[in-house]
């Protein structure tokens, strides 16, 4: 399941009992999607008792290897600097990378947020990746609700500098609205789209009188750009570009209030459209909770809940590249539901279509003998099911 360069990185700071226990619980969180404890302790692999597989699992997401920093950012340095260079890439998977939002746009796109469910809030930093998100950096704050400039600045300060020969571009919703973050990722060199709350001050010179975004004359369907204004009564923060979009309405459906969207990009299709890539991080969420691992299940203490989203983001990663590469293969119609009746959007990401995969894969080879029976009382179907079975190596051979 692990690409080499993982086992790699893995085996430099875990002995060989560690690495084998981490790779099962990979597996396990593919094959059941759940990372809750006693879920996973009651079908790991291990012929003792239950309580015991519970402790030894305790015990393993307490070792002080199972961090970001030690684990997680060698592997995020090695698989950036392949995905820039195309190193270990054949031409079509070249030629596909330039169709992801990195390529198409020219930045690596950063999107932050935060998730929060019970007493827990968690701070994301991720990476758009295709219609999803990729982790990079996450952190419990110690309240709940919004977080502060200073926490996000340390955050970001935190993940940059894995972009450092990079080109990159920082996305956040209204809760990252501060004119101060936009200054500060300005003066670091730093692209950004923030969409602003309707209450921002801005003044287009700098004697000109200071405007609010709600009291624009707009409807529904129109774009404006303003250039070189700046923002906060007193700060005279700027000079920055202010695009504003309200989304046409269609059948009397439509959002209820425009984006204000603070950038330092050139115009408004761009920065609407980059800002549009922001909902990756929205599907990530989903995919952790309720639409993938029910990370929400979980009630292991703080330390715990680090390890276990770190393997998340793990097997989030592989799952998303595997699946991407399924569809490389044109054998995803074999792995999950890709169209339904006459709609023409794809109906699954590059990550539900490995997860579905490997659970097909993994009800073949645990029912093999069955299967065969099955199909051996079927001899018309035979040419279908060699198509099939071609299916299954090249999914088995892509883990």
């Amino acid at each position: 399941m692990l690409p080499a360069s993982y086992q790699r990185t893995l085996r430099a700071h875990l002995n060989e009992k560690q690495s084998l226990t981490l790779h099962l619980l990979l597996l396990l969180l593919q094959v059941h999607r759940q990372v809750k404890l006693s879920t996973l302790a009651s079908v790991f692999p291990q012929p003792i008792q239950y309580r015991s597989r519970k402790r030894n699992l305790q015990r393993f997401l307490a070792l002080p290897q199972l961090t970001v920093k030690v684990l997680w950012f060698p592997l995020l340095k090695y698989w950036l600097r392949q995905v820039q260079t195309g190193r270990g890439l054949n031409r079509e998977q070249r030629r596909r990378l330039r169709t992801l939002k990195h390529q198409k746009y020219g930045y690596w796109l950063i999107a932050i947020d935060r998730t929060q469910w019970q007493d827990r809030n968690l701070f994301v930093v991720s990476l758009v990746w295709g219609t999803h998100a990729l982790p990079l950096y996450w952190e419990p704050l110690g309240q709940l609700g919004n977080s502060d400039l200073k926490t996000q600045k340390r955050l970001l300060k935190t993940v940059l500098p894995l972009f450092r020969n990079y080109p990159v571009l920082v996305l956040g919703d209204r809760e990252f609205h501060s004119p101060k973050l936009a200054a500060w990722l300005d003066s670091r060199g730093l692209a950004f789209a923030l969409r602003q709350k309707k209450d921002l001050h801005f003044q287009t010179a700098v004697d000109a009188e200071y405007h609010i975004v709600k009291d624009l004359d707009l409807q529904p369907g129109m774009a404006r750009f303003y250039r070189h204004v700046f923002c906060n009564k007193g700060d005279g923060l700027g000079p920055f570009n202010l695009a504003v979009y309200w989304k046409r309405k269609y059948r009397g459906q439509g959002p209820k209030a425009p984006w204000y969207i603070l950038t330092n990009l050139t115009d408004v299709k761009q920065a609407t459209a980059i800002y549009r890539c922001r909902w990756g991080i929205e599907q990530f969420f989903k995919d952790c909770k309720t639409g993938g691992y029910h990370l929400e299940g979980t009630k292991v203490n703080e330390r715990r809940l680090l390890a276990l989203v770190l393997l998340i983001a793990i097997a989030y990663t592989c799952a998303t590249l595997h699946g991407q590469h399924l569809r490389y293969l044109r054998i995803e119609h074999y792995a999950g539901r890709i169209q339904e009746h006459s709609d023409q959007l794809l109906q699954q990401s590059h990550f539900g279509l490995s997860l579905y995969g490997q659970r097909w894969l993994h009800s073949m080879e645990a029912w093999a003998d069955w299967a065969a029976q099955l199909m051996a009382l079927k001899p018309h179907k035979q040419l279908y099911f060699q198509r099939g079975l071609q299916a299954l190596f090249l999914m088995q051979k892509a883990l």
